[in-house]
């Protein structure tokens, strides 16, 4: 009898926590804001056509609804990898795997790109940024030797009039499902 009370214990805490894992995520995970990256030209018309072809029906009045819908878009079409790879948005559409660098570019793009077309870019605009990450107010890019861990990238959408920002992880989103993340305050 008390195995099984503790099998349910387990699977109620594992339920929890997966429940509230972006919470979770946010509370103990902070991001620090390095340097903006300069962003990419896009010349790929196969990457304005998928862009167009999967928002066809879609109507996006808000920037939350073109938030989401480019972590979707991102999520969908790219793949991680720890290899070399391409960072430019122009080549990882053909290539499909990247690294938190291209996700971070190719979301910055998509978001830019859903945000003109819904007629908001005089007052929002997605960046991507070079960043640290904390972990319990620790930063755990010392506790990697690989050039590979040096820095995270993420994704700043900001409103030019009020300020307003939002933190977006197109990594993290894509494999925990975490759609906001949380900046680290000074």
């Amino acid at each position: 009898m008390k195995i099984i009370k503790k099998r349910y214990i387990f699977i109620i805490l594992m339920a929890l926590l997966f429940i509230f894992r972006g919470y979770i995520y946010r509370v103990s995970v902070k991001y620090d804001a390095i340097e903006e990256r300069k962003g990419y030209t896009i010349i790929n018309s196969k990457l304005i056509s998928y862009l167009d072809d999967s928002t066809v029906s879609d109507n996006l009045p808000s920037i939350t609804s073109i938030v989401d819908k480019s972590n979707e878009l991102t999520s969908e079409k790219l793949e991680f990898t720890s290899s070399k790879c391409d960072v430019d948005p122009n080549k990882i559409v053909n290539t499909h795997k990247t690294q938190c660098v291209g996700y971070a570019y190719f979301y910055a793009f998509t978001c830019n790109y859903l945000i003109e077309k819904s007629r908001l870019s005089n007052e929002w605009k997605a960046k991507a940024y070079v960043g640290k990450l904390f972990f319990l107010g620790i930063d755990i890019h010392k506790y990697f030797d690989s050039p590979f861990f040096k820095d995270h990238d993420f994704v700043i959408v900001e409103n030019s009039n009020t300020g307003e920002r939002v933190y977006i992880d197109p990594t993290i989103s894509d494999y925990l499902s975490i759609d906001r993340v949380s900046i680290k305050s000074n």
